[in-house]
């Protein structure tokens, strides 16, 4: 990750707009089946947090480049695979997404690409598995930018559609799973006050929105025995509050 923001920093050296910060997010993962929650990941502020870096500019043809890291645990309800009720702290929790976009012919629209990575983590207990979610996704959004003496404020609502959705599995065998369409809806508001003439602090609220439809069965071996495994429908609700700084150049 160290390297990853250095070969950032390179890259953007002479940037018009050039923002870290740091981040923390409340999660709230819920798997349904038949209309009815069987399980959650969740997490409050603090428990989930991360660094991100995001570059803009706005020279000849409008275009950004962010990307983001997260680490920490969650608290999962659910039920054992006989059917117990169970609660566990899932530890190793991380999700890395990085993001571009481009706005055509210079106005608030714009398209953008990505790619996305969950890694749930696993519990301490006995028969807990890695899982961890990727994809690739487009998406398209608008931005609204208001711009006072000393500070700007934004809002930017985007629509993003999963690519080839998978699931891998670290259980038994294990598996890779293509999960069902995939899509999400992310809105952000953000604001930057004056600190001096190049630097700028931004305060940022993030809602993220994903739902993925179920996936597809696989038999894996587990124990000596075959079990069928798939990936019920779930909905994540992601809210990030972030502070950083903001370098204009």
């Amino acid at each position: 990750m160290k390297k990853f923001i250095l070969v950032l920093l390179g890259v953007f050296l002479y940037s018009d707009n050039l923002k870290y910060y740091l981040f923390s997010i409340n999660m709230d993962y819920r798997e349904i089946s038949n209309g009815y929650v069987i399980d959650k990941d969740q997490t409050n502020y603090g428990d989930l947090n991360g660094i991100g870096i995001s570059y803009e500019s706005y020279r000849f043809i409008p275009y950004f480049i962010n990307a983001e890291y997260s680490h920490g645990t969650s608290k999962y309800s659910g039920q054992t695979q006989s059917g117990q009720y169970l609660e566990t702290t899932n530890k190793n929790v991380y999700i890395f997404n990085i993001n571009a976009g481009l706005h055509i012919f210079n106005n608030p629209y714009y398209l953008n690409f990505g790619y996305r990575l969950w890694n749930r983590g696993k519990s301490n207990y006995e028969g807990d598995y890695d899982e961890k979610y990727y994809w690739k996704y487009i998406g398209f959004g608008y931005k609204y930018i208001v711009k006072f003496s000393d500070f700007i404020l934004k809002s930017d609502l985007n629509y993003e559609y999963a690519l080839n959705p998978k699931l891998n599995v670290y259980l038994g065998s294990g598996a890779t799973l293509d999960l069902g369409e995939t899509d999400g809806l992310k809105f952000k508001f953000s604001a930057d006050y004056k600190y001096s003439k190049n630097i700028m602090l931004s305060f940022l609220y993030k809602i993220q929105l994903w739902h993925i439809n179920v996936s597809n069965v696989k038999t894996i071996e587990y124990n000596n025995q075959d079990i069928v495994i798939y990936e019920p429908e779930s909905i994540t609700l992601n809210q990030y509050l972030s502070i950083g700084l903001l370098f204009k150049f």
